[in-house]
């Protein structure tokens, strides 16, 4: 009886077989250890410290004893100063303006004595009397209209609206807080991520990728059409049909991975530009992605005789989707995660009890960066693709331009 390898029964104990292993050594080797007895003391508290000798040598003595002998030489001063008499400050009675109004009294009064000459305050006993900002009553004049009318003109403009204050500048917004805070946040995780090589080569890759697709569209491409050269060997009278699909099948059986090649033989003419390219020709795609459940193939260029072809050509499955369909399979996505988390929490830890410090740091490496490819290595995308799979070969350009033709 053949036993196939490849069946779940006899996978999972093969990749579960070395990760047992790795795990009764650790075991072994740290928790598995006999710890010897310690032999008992005589005494319960063994972890207290010994009393010194100045302690041992000094008498006994009681706490009125110790109180007077601690004291006994003091010079009696204390850090608690002479409280000072309490200043009640005094309180300057309020007054009945404002500082506008003030301002205004002021003028009237400066303007007054300049005309009128100094006016001889009389002492009001009334409501107004002992006020320090009671306006003083000028003596009645010969010119008593004139200092009304100015005392009317000094009221008018008084009562006159202020001109229009300069507009306070705003103050620049204060910064939320959690917007700092997330700043803050991104920029240490720029920081670890710059220091991280699994980021780094992504970036690296993406940058490749956009600086291979700029370079795709600057390049020149030629027209790839299915060739007519036999349309005219056979008479018909039915009406002659365009057809721009090519065919072709995959001539080899591959476990692709992202970028790897695929053989293709072609089934029938085609034309790219001025070259006739003959049927079962081998052209070679790449895989340029996977999305869900199917795999993307490209055709850049076609080698024909001693001639390079520039093309764009992407391979379509029966389906009419673009890439060739790849069923999913649980099982697979089983392995894939439990191969990725079980590599990833495994580490080796030894105590330095003997002399092996050094060697255990390095094998600790090593088991680490071997255990980092092995779930890299689980986590890549992979599809395998059969022989002789039907394909199409279709020129994207020329499919965008028959269906804006519909």
């Amino acid at each position: 009886m053949k036993i196939d390898l490849k069946k779940p029964k006899y996978v999972i104990p093969i990749i579960m077989l070395p990760f047992l292993c790795i795990f009764f050594y650790v075991y072994k080797s740290s928790f598995g250890k006999e710890t010897p007895k310690q032999a008992g003391k005589d005494s319960l508290q063994v972890n207290l410290a010994g009393v010194s000798d100045l302690v041992k040598n000094r008498a006994l003595a009681d706490k009125l004893d110790a109180y007077r002998n601690q004291y006994k030489e003091s010079d009696g001063y204390t850090a608690v100063g002479q409280i000072q008499e309490e200043q009640i400050a005094g309180q300057a009675p309020g007054t009945l303006y404002n500082e506008h109004e003030k301002r205004m009294l002021d003028s009237i009064d400066k303007v007054m004595k300049a005309k009128y000459g100094v006016a001889a305050p009389v002492t009001r006993t009334g409501a107004y009397g002992g006020f320090p900002d009671a306006v003083p009553v000028v003596k009645r004049t010969k010119n008593y209209d004139q200092q009304d009318k100015a005392l009317a003109a000094a009221l008018s403009k008084m009562n006159q609206p202020p001109p229009a204050s300069v507009p306070r500048q705003q103050s620049p917004a204060q910064t939320d807080p959690m917007q700092l805070f997330r700043q803050q946040m991104a920029l240490v995780d720029s920081i670890g991520k710059a220091n991280d090589p699994d980021y780094k080569s992504d970036q690296q890759q993406k940058k490749n990728a956009e600086l291979l697709e700029k370079e795709l569209k600057g390049r020149k491409k030629l027209t790839v059409s299915k060739s007519a050269v036999s349309a005219g060997i056979f008479n018909t009278i039915t009406a002659s049909e365009e057809e721009t699909l090519i065919t072709a099948i995959i001539d080899q059986d591959i476990t692709g991975y992202a970028g790897s090649r695929l053989r293709i033989r072609l089934l029938e003419d085609m034309m790219a530009g001025r070259f006739l390219i003959k049927r079962g020709t081998y052209i070679y795609a790449q895989i340029s992605g996977f999305s869900g459940q199917r795999v993307s193939l490209t055709v850049s260029s076609i080698m024909n005789g001693k001639n390079i072809l520039p093309v764009k050509l992407e391979v379509y499955d029966h389906d009419g989707l673009p890439g060739l369909y790849v069923p999913a399979s649980a099982f697979r996505e089983f392995t894939r995660e439990l191969g990725s988390n079980s590599s990833q929490g495994i580490t080796l830890q030894q105590q330095a009890e003997n002399n092996n410090q050094l060697v255990m740091s390095m094998i600790q490496k090593m088991f680490q960066s071997t255990t980092t490819a092995v779930s890299k290595m689980i986590r890549q995308n992979k599809a395998k693709l059969k022989y002789n799979s039907l394909v199409y070969l279709i020129d994207p350009d020329e499919l965008k331009n028959n269906q804006n033709s519909y």
